[in-house]
């Protein structure tokens, strides 16, 4: 969606929060975001009155606004602002005239947004008033109840609505092109959209490119055998692209009360929290367990008072159904202390009846090893050859040993002994720029599935 420009307009007897300038304002507020905002977003205005010192030239410095954005809902805070107004120009006149005196410019409000950082809410706040206009802006503020004594115990506020965004969808090439150029390197990418099939080989084209993976939530299904027939629809046969179904329903994580309605939701915002809090238990090395899959026993689904969806039955033609297109269904689970409601399997979207790329947690191993190779391979690139394939062969070395000593390679049967086998060697048709690597490895795998053979004796 294209950038939102809402304007604070303060009026001689009112305020207003619209997406358009008012001509009649007395003191203005503009505020450019990137962020979307629905119907249920208030914003309250609280003016201060710090009694501080004024010149002519900006004679309402003493007044310190505060803007808050909230959800109107349940009251939490979705960003919030402070500073004061500036008689216009922005922060580039407020550098330009007030070079030499850092503490001024910061305490405007138009300071929000200039460092640029890729977290701000807001991209640019830009105020205006005339000092002509000085007085009866404050009566303005006094009249409508924004403004504030200096440490009043009862403070007054103005509560104003926030107009709705108008989001347009980006096409499946903004959608990649955006991925592809953030700087931060994702390793997961999520969707609960099934409804745009070119939207989804968009985010398996990056999936691609960027070497990691997506995750798919395939909506509210209420019967298995078409769970089973989008999800083969899709036919993207990669280990990194993993599928979930949750065909249960719950109650809201807040509710307080049993007459709160039990509706279905995704589970794949659940799946990824778990993912990235086990990510974040990362060991002295630095590697994180990601041996573990996020599935079975000690990953339960946390969905408040969860039911399954009326009408569906998961027995073992189900199941074996769903395991054989690579579907990871929410169910429940009976175990010795109690029934959990768990992910019941862990399974990618690769077609094949025994390879380690069928499991998540073998897969997510794989890409990691991978890009650690590459990350250090990109490290000493670009340097004279001899150089480039011993630092880079003795690097990584070293991290894929720490990668062994932390549980993700196993020892194979291939490799004589090795955990891994890694070779950087110059190409042999141009050994002077040019390297070829090759790494096998074994990653852990994970038990799916138990035969026994019992016997009773004498």
């Amino acid at each position: 969606m294209s950038a939102q420009t809402l304007y604070l307009s303060i009026l001689a007897s009112s305020m207003t929060l619209t997406e358009s300038p008012d001509p009649a304002a007395l003191a203005s507020v503009e505020l450019v975001t990137e962020y979307a905002f629905d119907s249920n977003v208030v914003a309250k205005v609280m003016v201060v009155d710090q009694k501080t010192f004024t010149t002519a030239a900006d004679p309402l410095n003493n007044l310190v606004f505060k803007i808050s954005f909230n959800d109107k809902i349940d009251g939490s805070t979705l960003t919030e602002l402070q500073g004061r107004l500036y008689t216009g120009g922005g922060v580039e006149a407020l550098e330009e005239n007030h070079a030499d005196n850092f503490s001024y410019v910061t305490g405007k409000l138009d300071f929000h947004g200039a460092l640029d950082s890729q977290y701000d809410f807001f991209e640019s706040v830009t105020t205006s008033y005339s000092a002509s206009d000085a007085e009866a802006i404050k009566t303005a503020l006094e009249t409508m109840g924004a403004l504030n004594e200096l440490g009043a115990y009862r403070t007054k506020q103005v509560e104003l609505a926030v107009p709705a965004s108008t989001v347009t969808d980006l096409t499946p090439t903004e959608l990649k092109n955006s991925l592809l150029d953030m700087r931060d390197r994702p390793r997961y990418l999520v969707t609960c959209d099934v409804a745009s099939l070119p939207h989804i080989e968009a985010l398996a084209e990056v999936m691609g490119k960027l070497n990691c993976h997506v995750l798919l939530d395939i909506g509210d299904i209420t019967d298995w055998q078409s769970a089973v027939a989008l999800t083969d629809t899709l036919s993207i046969n990669d280990h990194r692209f993993w599928v979930f179904w949750n065909p249960n329903k719950s109650r809201p994580s807040n509710a307080t009360t049993v007459l709160a309605r039990k509706k279905w939701r995704p589970c794949v915002g659940d799946y990824l929290a778990q993912l990235l809090l086990r990510n974040a238990a990362t060991n002295a090395a630095g590697i994180p367990p990601i041996y573990r899959p996020i599935a079975g026993y000690d990953f339960p689904v946390s969905f408040r008072d969860m039911e399954k969806i009326g009408g569906l039955t998961l027995d073992e033609e189900a199941q074996n159904a769903l395991a054989s297109a690579g579907v990871n269904v929410v169910i429940n689970e009976r175990f010795e202390g109690g029934d959990r409601w768990i992910y019941g399997d862990a399974l990618t979207q690769y077609d094949s009846e025994n390879s380690a790329l069928r499991l998540t947690n073998s897969a997510e191993i794989e890409t990691y090893t991978t890009n650690l190779v590459l990350s250090i391979v990109k490290k000493h690139m670009l340097k004279g050859m001899t150089s480039f394939v011993r630092d880079a062969q003795d690097e990584c070395s070293r991290a894929l040993d720490a990668c062994v000593a932390s549980g993700l390679l196993v020892l194979p049967s291939e490799l004589g002994g090795l955990y891994y086998l890694l070779q950087i060697t110059p190409r042999a048709d141009d050994p002077f720029s040019k390297a070829d690597i090759k790494f096998s490895r074994r990653p852990e795998g994970c038990a799916r599935q138990v035969f026994l053979e019992g016997t009773v004796t004498k």
